[in-house]
């Protein structure tokens, strides 16, 4: 049974139900140099949430959960992940 991501630790200032996009990507290294870019693109790190590998069925990978902020289009969210290797999902609230 998978269970629902973990959100990262930090102080959320605000909890608006905004779309997100969920980001499953089969090698746990690939979710986590995303984690980081999507960091440099300007997306908050307490936003992001993270089922890790030992949550997942067969104990492989990583599933993102990512808010769309509005200075970051969703487009290149999207694109930055399946660069990486990731299956891209949308989530609306």
């Amino acid at each position: 049974m998978i269970e629902p991501p973990k959100v990262r630790p930090g102080k959320v200032l605000e909890a608006d139900p905004s779309p997100r996009i969920v980001a499953f990507f089969r090698n746990s290294s690939q979710g986590n140099l995303a984690i980081q870019r999507l960091v440099g693109l300007g997306i908050p790190s307490d936003r992001l949430a993270v089922t890790p590998p030992d949550q997942i069925e067969g104990r492989q990978g990583m599933i993102l959960s990512i808010p769309r902020p509005d200075s970051v289009p969703m487009d290149r969210i999207e694109s930055l992940c399946r660069s990486l290797g990731a299956e891209v999902h949308h989530q609306r609230s």
